[in-house]
C-alpha cells in the first residue's frame, strides 16, 4: 500500500497543526511536504529560526516527523536571467538538514524564458547542464533524497495565456524520465530520483497531444516550444498516467483535466487545459479507479496530495487535502 502525505506552509504552524491532526485522525503517521517561499521564509533569518521552532513544537506534540522541503518559486527574474537557481536549491539542502527532513523536491528546469521569448538553450545543452547540476547538489548533500519534479507548463498569474516560463525541459516526458534514471545510474546517484506531479503530467499531455491534432496550429505557439517533432515520434498519444510507475519514491497528486481527443475540438488549445491543477481529487476527470493498477497495489510511493482549499476554505483550514486523502484511500482499499 501506498503512503499518504499532505503539504504545509512551514512558516505557517496553524497549517501545520492542521496537517498534522488530520493524518493522526485518519490513523496515518505524521508525513509532511513543507512548502517554503524563500524571501518570506528561508531567506530570512528570524522567519527562518521560527520555520525550526513550529517544527520543534510539532514533533513536541506528534512524535517523529517524516518531512520533506520543496524548494521555493522560482524568481521569475532570476530564472530569466541564468540558467538554473543553484543557490536556492542549496539553501533548502540547507534548511532541510536542519529541520531534519530526509527529502528536497526540485524542479527539472533550465534556460526559461518569459512568455514568447527566444529559447536560450536547446534540450540537449539544456540536459546536460541540469544533469551536471544535479549531480554536483547530489554529492553536496549524500544523506538527502533530491526528488526531480516534472514541471509540465509554468503558467503564471493572471493565468491569461501569455503569462508563463517556458523551457526546453518543460514536460519530462517518459521517455525523458527513462534518459535521466539512466544517467542517475551511471553517475552512482543513490540519492536522485524522478518525481512526477500528475496534474504536471496532465498539462504535459494535453500540450503534447494537442500538438499532434493541430501542428500547424501550434508549430510556433511557444506554449508548446517543448513538444519537439523527435517527442511526436515517440508516441500517438500521452495520458497523464504514462508518467509515472511504482520505481518512484513519490508523486505530487491532485486532479485536472485531461483532454484525451484535441482532435474534435477547436484549432486553439482551451486556457483552461493549461492552468488546470491542484484540483481536489474526484473534482476533475482523471480515472483515479485506474491508479492503484497503474502505479501498483503494493507500490511504497508516498502521494502527496497538494490540493488547492475548496470554496470556502483557507490553507490554513483545507478541508480539499483531507478529502482527496480519504477518496485516494477508498480507491487503493476498495475490494
Amino acid at each position: 500500500m501506498p503512503q499518504y502525505a499532505l503539504k504545509a506552509a512551514v512558516m505557517d504552524a496553524d497549517q501545520l497543526a492542521d496537517r498534522a491532526i488530520a493524518l493522526r485522525a485518519a490513523g496515518l503517521p505524521v508525513v509532511l511536504e513543507l512548502h517554503t517561499f524563500g524571501p518570506r521564509d528561508l531567506e530570512d533569518a528570524a522567519a527562518r529560526r521560527v520555520c525550526l521552532e513550529n517544527l520543534d513544537r510539532l514533533r513536541q506534540t506528534h512524535g517523529p516527523l517524516d518531512l520533506t522541503v520543496h524548494v521555493p518559486l522560482q524568481k521569475v527574474a532570476r530564472v530569466t536571467e541564468q540558467d538554473f537557481d543553484a543557490d536556492q536549491v542549496e539553501d533548502a539542502l540547507r534548511f532541510a538538514g536542519e529541520a531534519g527532513a530526509g527529502r528536497v523536491v526540485i524542479h527539472r528546469y533550465w534556460g526559461l524564458v518569459y512568455g514568447d521569448a527566444p529559447q536560450r538553450a536547446n534540450r540537449p545543452e539544456a540536459t546536460a547542464g541540469f544533469n551536471a547540476e544535479i549531480a554536483r547538489l547530489a554529492r553536496l548533500a549524500p544523506e538527502i533524497l533530491l526528488l526531480v519534479e516534472n514541471v509540465g507548463h509554468y503558467s503564471l498569474l493572471p493565468r491569461d495565456g501569455r503569462s508563463f516560463l517556458a523551457g526546453p525541459l518543460d514536460h519530462f516526458f517518459p521517455w525523458e524520465i527513462a534518459a535521466f534514471r539512466a544517467f542517475v545510474a551511471a553517475e552512482g546517484l543513490t540519492n536522485v530520483a524522478p518525481f512526477v506531479d500528475t496534474a504536471h503530467a496532465t498539462l504535459s499531455s494535453n500540450l503534447f497531444n494537442w500538438r499532434r491534432a493541430h501542428p500547424a496550429a501550434t508549430k510556433d505557439d511557444p506554449r508548446f516550444s517543448a513538444v519537439l517533432d523527435e517527442d511526436l515520434e515517440r508516441a500517438e498519444r500521452l495520458h497523464p498516467f504514462d508518467f509515472f510507475d511504482d520505481k518512484m519514491p513519490f508523486l505530487h497528486v491532485s486532479d485536472s483535466l485531461f483532454y484525451p481527443d484535441p482532435a474534435n475540438g477547436p484549432a486553439d488549445i482551451p486556457l483552461d487545459a493549461l492552468v488546470t491543477e491542484g484540483l481536489e481529487v474526484g473534482t476533475g476527470n482523471l480515472p483515479w479507479d485506474r491508479f492503484p493498477d497503474v502505479l501498483g497495489q503494493d507500490a511504497s510511493t508516498a502521494l502527496v496530495l497538494e490540493v488547492e482549499p475548496g470554496a470556502g476554505e483557507s490553507h490554513r483550514d483545507n478541508r480539499a487535502q483531507a478529502r482527496s486523502l480519504a477518496y485516494l484511500r477508498r480507491c487503493f482499499e476498495a475490494d
